[in-house]
């Protein structure tokens, strides 16, 4: 279970902090030197004519857009920035609007869009900024949510506001920036499962609004950086009194939902199976974890329609004798036991769905659950669950319960039908 970037800990799927070096921008060496070559990619402006765009920004992926606990639908992906411009350049805002520019999705600004973008390579405890040095890349969590009655294809832009130092040449010192047109189509979100059942699910690290480690978790392999965990969820299970675990916290025993069942989300084919890494010791962070044991034991499931399902740090043994590579799995078929191997600090269930095959190598999807409650959420931070004490839930509304069709969020409790 990941932890918070306070504390620095990391426990899913791939590492819970970027893992990539400072970016390699082309910082213009003068504004002498620096004329606008013949075919840049900038947007143009409504007179026809190109724009500077010292700050030059793309998408990670074409968002699919998803419903969560919370009623509305999300739009989750990230926006790389890298600052061309041979000056340090301040980010003052950055904007999702509709590119008629009639409605503004999101806009970040001050203390959220320094919560919401970092520079690569940044450390994982690194305070949070709005600077961006000449030829440093960085990026931008956007969770742009979309008014009811949304239509698609949804057209897109996004506006960067920033600020240098001075103006130098054709740059001056204060510009907003229209970059990076981007057409959401209609898409729609793989409808699974659960995996687990009955109450008291919390998700303890996940999508959308805030910077997860899950979201926050980039992984550069094979020359490209990849989001595997964009919407990852840590299931972790609070007893009756709202405990995570009682007795000694470093003790798989101590958590009463070690073991349970895991069940296939849906029909499909079992393409890899890893069974014989122990589990990890609770309360504190593996170290030194070769590459390919951050999953843990684990099962990855290839669906019907091409999406890739991952079931990580599973109970060591567990899936032994049930399933093996090349197998077909019916949906609800037992799979393994919830365990606590790998990159893990706390017994827990990593799921995420993804476009390939590779817990790490891959890109992340959003998925909904067919059936499930929202029981409430979680007020404080999820370390304080390792205090052994009772968590504080607060109940959710009753227009929000009913939560069938939906993606969990941070921190929601969730539940799912005893028996599927």
């Amino acid at each position: 279970m990941h932890r918070t970037r306070k504390k620095g800990r990391a426990c899913a799927a791939a590492a819970a902090v970027s893992l990539l070096g400072t970016g390699l921008g082309l910082g213009l060496t003068s504004a002498a030197a620096a004329p606008m070559p013949a075919a840049a990619p900038s947007l143009a402006t409504n007179d026809g004519q190109a724009a500077i765009t010292p700050v030059v920004a793309s998408p990670t992926t074409v968002p699919v857009p998803v419903r969560g606990t919370d009623g509305r639908t999300h739009l989750a992906y990230e926006l790389t920035l890298v600052n061309e411009s041979p000056l340090p350049a301040t980010l003052t805002s950055v904007s999702v609007t509709e590119q008629n520019g009639h409605r503004t999705l999101l806009k970040l600004t001050g203390n959220s869009l320094k919560t919401h973008f970092r520079p690569s390579g940044s450390a994982p405890d690194a305070a949070p900024t709005d600077q961006l040095s000449p030829g440093r890349q960085g990026r931008v969590w956007i969770d742009a949510v979309l008014p009811t009655g949304t239509r698609f294809p949804l057209r897109l832009r996004h506006l960067v506001s920033v600020t240098y130092p001075k103006a130098v040449g054709i740059v001056p010192k204060r510009l907003t920036e229209s970059v990076t047109a981007m057409t959401v189509p209609d898409r729609h979100p793989v409808v699974l499962r659960s995996p687990l059942a009955g109450a008291g699910w919390l998700d303890g690290n996940g999508c959308c609004e805030q910077v997860t480690p899950h979201r926050a978790a980039v992984s550069p392999l094979d020359g490209t950086a990849r989001f595997a965990e964009r919407f990852a969820i840590d299931f972790v299970r609070l007893d009756s009194g709202n405990r995570l675990y009682t007795g000694a916290v470093d003790k798989v025993g101590s958590y009463p939902y070690y073991g349970v069942p895991v069940r296939a989300a849906a029909a499909g084919e079992i393409v890899s199976v890893v069974d014989n890494l122990p589990d990890s010791t609770p309360g504190t962070s593996p170290a030194n974890l070769p590459l390919d044991d951050y999953a843990g034991n684990h099962v990855v499931e290839r669906l019907r329609n091409g999406e890739y399902v991952l079931y990580a740090h599973l109970k060591p043994g567990s899936t032994g004798g049930r399933v093996h590579a090349g197998q077909q799995v019916a949906v609800g078929a037992q799979i393994g036991q919830l365990g606590n191997s790998g990159n893990s600090d706390a017994p827990h269930l990593h799921f995420q769905v993804m476009d390939g095959p590779d817990p790490l190598a891959s890109n992340g999807l959003p998925f909904v659950f067919s059936s499930m409650s929202l029981q409430g959420n979680l007020g404080e931070p999820v370390d304080s669950l390792f205090e052994g004490k009772a968590a504080r839930i607060t109940p959710a509304a009753a227009d929000r319960a009913v939560a069938d069709d939906k993606m969990p969020l941070y921190l929601n409790q969730v539940g799912f039908p005893e028996h599927q």
